[in-house]
């Protein structure tokens, strides 16, 4: 991939003026944004600020992100893939085969990478397990919120157990698995769980003190995180369970995650197949009321998408070969400031639909 010095030649200053708006509409305090078309960066630009209190810091282009639920697609589906392809795992092989904790037969691989499970879409397991080693007893116990298979309904707990089910499979933690499979390969230096103290400087803020979290559990006691959250996991789920997680806990740049895409587009650069890669794309929610590809959505286009709380958000279209990467920090440092959904709709809507 050639390096981010060559800027779209046209709307370049539409795309600039409607990130410098949702900074002053308030949205988010800063971003970095990056594109790249048959493997040229066309735009990587950085706005506003990575902090703005407890002091201001601006925004840079090497700002390392708390990805939040991309790590869902980058981490967790990918992995799953890559089991597939060995053989180790089956797509539809139930849960129970794994876990035989597991109450309900019906569930399968597919359906918690596709969020079809029937599983709740969050719960605190933080306050309801207890410990860190009882969260996958804990989630092989709930009972499902609706029919496996009807419909779909976006859930970390499905992703946790996911992230859970690759360790059990590998015996490895799942940022080793991550590191030797996907990071290192691809030579994504400025990404990994759990960032050193050194690259702190450099992270993105996200909230003040987890105060939304503490809202949704209508602040029940727990050893709360205060003052604003710098270089560690915003998802309290992924935190308690030591950062490392199936649904959230990556940090990386906007660089790094072009390096991921790029694999994407071009068929897989040995961490895929191509096969696995055509089959992520594939939607499997045909008739419900989203459509779900393995740890993506899929667009009308047929492009792969995903968001994370934080802010972020990847848009690929691998038949044009073109990719869009929004980071946000807009979870900084009130993580209810509205506006997010409405501001990526508009921004990748204007790169790939212009």
């Amino acid at each position: 991939m050639k390096p981010p010095n060559s800027t779209r030649k046209s709307g370049n200053r539409e795309l600039d003026a409607l990130i410098q708006r949702g900074i002053s509409e308030k949205v988010f305090p800063g971003a970095v944004a990056y594109i790249t078309e048959h493997g040229v960066v066309s735009y990587c630009k950085a706005f506003g600020s990575r902090m703005c209190t407890p002091e201001i810091k601006p925004m840079r282009r090497d700002t390392i992100f708390d990805l939040a639920s991309l790590t869902k697609p980058i981490v967790t589906a990918t992995l799953i893939m890559r089991l597939i392809e060995e053989g180790t795992v089956e797509l539809n092989a139930p849960i129970q085969n794994y876990f035989p904790e597991f109450i309900h037969p019906q569930v399968n691989i597919s359906h918690l990478l596709t969020h079809t499970s029937g599983l709740r879409a969050w719960r605190a397991t933080y306050l309801e397990s207890k410990t860190k080693d009882g969260v996958v007893s804990y989630l092989s116990q709930i009972p499902l919120d609706y029919p496996t298979g009807t419909q779909v309904v976006y859930s970390c707990l499905g992703y946790i157990l996911l992230g859970a089910l690759l360790e059990h499979l590998t015996g490895e933690s799942l940022d080793t698995l991550a590191q030797r499979w996907i990071f290192q390969p691809l030579e994504m230096n400025w990404t990994r769980y759990n960032p050193p103290l050194a690259w702190r400087d450099r992270c993105a803020a996200t909230e003040d003190s987890n105060s939304f979290e503490k809202r949704m559990v209508d602040y029940q006691p727990y050893d709360w995180r205060e003052g604003v959250i710098v270089g560690e996991v915003h998802d309290e789920n992924a935190h308690f369970l030591g950062g490392v997680s199936g649904n959230a806990g990556l940090f990386s740049t906007v660089t790094d995650i072009g390096k991921f895409c790029q694999m994407l587009v071009n068929g897989g650069n040995g961490v895929l197949t191509t096969k696995s890669i055509n089959r992520m794309a594939t939607v499997y929610t045909t008739g419900l009321n989203e459509s779900r590809g393995l740890g993506w959505i899929i667009l009308e286009d047929g492009s792969l998408y995903h968001t994370g709380f934080t802010g972020t958000s990847i848009r690929v279209n691998l038949e044009r070969k073109m990719f869009a990467i929004l980071l946000t920090n807009r979870v900084h440092p009130d993580a209810s400031r509205p506006g997010i959904i409405d501001f990526r709709a508009k921004f990748h809507q204007s790169i790939f639909e212009d």
